[in-house]
């Protein structure tokens, strides 16, 4: 099953929060989760302890959405993420992708603090 939402990278381990595609509906051609990485930081280091003197900006992070028009999923990231492998393919599991209908582009936004 194909979701959306944001996730973060952390040797070699993924740690996610997601939505059902189907679940939400689209807006300006793009179908989004309204999730967001700060919000959800402070669940994520109650669950994963080592995270505990990191800042949600401080792990490589990124986000997954699904473009209407192209009819594709792009994986919004930093570049590092972009670069290995390893990462790519713990993002395509977690949120049930499939190669050919999926980009990966790199986001200012998730740069690493």
């Amino acid at each position: 099953m194909n979701r959306i939402g944001i996730f973060w990278i952390y040797e070699k381990q993924i740690f996610c929060e997601f939505q059902q595609l189907q679940t939400l509906k689209p807006i300006n051609g793009f179908i989004d989760s309204d999730l967001a990485h700060y919000q959800i930081w402070e669940k994520v280091k109650t669950q994963h302890p080592k995270f505990y003197l990191y800042e949600y900006e401080e792990i490589p992070r990124g986000r997954v959405v699904y473009d209407l028009s192209a009819d594709q999923f792009i994986v919004y990231c930093n570049e590092d993420l972009l670069k290995d492998g390893t990462s790519k393919k713990l993002i395509m599991k977690a949120f049930g992708l499939s190669g050919e209908k999926t980009v990966f582009k790199e986001d200012g936004h998730y740069k690493i603090l």
